[in-house]
């Protein structure tokens, strides 16, 4: 799944047709999209709308675009095909809703909504209207996802049994986070991020890789606890910061997921199967090294079964440009995803009923559901052709 410019493998057909998107917020994770849009020559960015008329400046000096004076300038722009939804969490359902009604395809931050009904709502909304609907996170289209995927596909490791997942950031709380950062000067929303929890901000960048790996998620278990809510400034209404949960897909394989701000940081991803296991040590680091260990023949009285670790190669090419922090997410490549199939006129491989039902299950880990209990997938979701396509760089029937 590749191009010449970065991870997604869903450039348009004829190279000089373009997509043209305006980013509705402009705050810190702006910068991220920013930076790495240059990748995408299919993608115009027209410019940018946010309530701080600054931040919009500094994101159009930044990286090119105009800046609109109003929300409904920006739905009125004919050039404008995908409006960008960077806005806080409480405005995605008003502000996606509002560019759907305006005929627009949108591309939303992560999660689609603060609840499934308000989500599921917008999907029928876009599907209703011929339009396309997609959220962020693309973890799934780094060099890392699509190796491990392709080694998947490919049955390096026979069939996939256990996962162990994690997105353990460390103790948050601890942190100088009031301190942080983006390129353009604006500070981390650390009272949005703590209110809305470990587990909606952080659980979709492992769940998009299993589900596009193992398919939906048909049963599953969860436990939260707030564990360090005494440490957040005044004033604060954090959500649980530790949450495990225990999910079964619809090809069998059963996965461990810990989500937290309390233990010491571990992103990783751990897949076992029935003829090794696959590894990736930060699923946030685009190029974060593959590794494979095979099962060998042994003898003796020994527990060992597993030959020495081998660094699979990647099946995508380095991105060109990059938002250089503490992590490396390519995080334009959605947009892209979702440009590149308004212009094919296919869904993206993040659709609106994957990217929804990502969203179920993130909800049900934030809640704490203790007793196991069958998920209800949202309809159609045939995975399928989207995760052919992922493995094979073509494009989904």
């Amino acid at each position: 799944m590749t191009n010449d410019s970065e991870q997604t493998g869903r450039a348009p057909e004829t190279a000089h047709e373009s997509v043209g998107v305006v980013f509705v917020g402009c705050g810190y994770a702006a910068d991220f999209y920013g930076a790495t849009m240059p990748n995408y020559p299919h993608v115009e960015v027209r410019g940018a709308f946010d309530l701080v008329r600054e931040r919009a400046a500094t994101f159009t000096g930044e990286y090119g675009g105009r800046v609109f004076d109003g929300f409904d300038e920006v739905l009125d722009d004919p050039g404008c095909a995908v409006v960008v939804n960077l806005t806080p969490v409480s405005e995605h359902y008003r502000v996606t809703r509002a560019a759907l009604l305006a005929g627009k395809h949108v591309y939303s931050e992560k999660p689609l909504a603060s609840t499934y009904e308000e989500a599921a709502e917008l999907v029928e909304l876009a599907r209703e209207r011929g339009l396309l609907l997609s959220s962020a996170p693309s973890t799934v289209f780094s060099r890392s996802a699509q190796t491990l995927l392709r080694a998947v596909g490919d049955g390096l490791i026979g069939t996939p049994r256990l996962v162990h997942a994690s997105l353990d950031m460390g103790a948050l709380a601890f942190m100088p986070y009031t301190q942080w950062r983006s390129r353009r000067g604006v500070p981390w929303p650390y009272r949005d991020e703590v209110a809305n929890g470990c587990v909606m901000e952080h659980a979709g960048y492992q769940l998009s890789w299993l589900v596009a790996m193992l398919g939906p998620v048909v049963r599953m278990a969860a436990h939260t606890s707030l564990q360090l809510g005494g440490e957040w400034p005044e004033g604060s209404e954090p959500a649980p910061d530790v949450s495990l949960g225990f999910l079964e897909f619809a090809s069998g394989a059963v996965c461990r997921l810990s989500i937290g701000w309390v233990a010491p940081a571990d992103l990783s991803l751990m897949v076992v199967g029935d003829r090794g296991v696959l590894s990736v040590g930060d699923v946030w680091q685009a190029s974060a090294p593959v590794s494979l260990r095979r099962h060998v023949r042994t003898s003796g009285k020994t527990n060992a079964y597993l030959g020495e670790p081998e660094q699979l190669p990647f099946v995508a090419p380095p991105a060109r440009h990059r938002y250089t922090d503490t992590h490396d997410l390519t995080v334009g490549a959605g947009v892209a995803d979702l440009a590149a199939a308004a212009l094919r006129g296919e869904q993206p491989f993040l659709s609106a009923d994957l990217c929804l039902h990502v969203l179920d299950v993130s909800l049900r880990l934030s809640e704490g559901r203790g007793a196991m209990e069958d998920v209800t997938l949202p309809a159609p979701l045939d995975l399928k052709p989207a995760i052919a396509s992922a493995l094979t760089g073509t494009a989904a029937p």
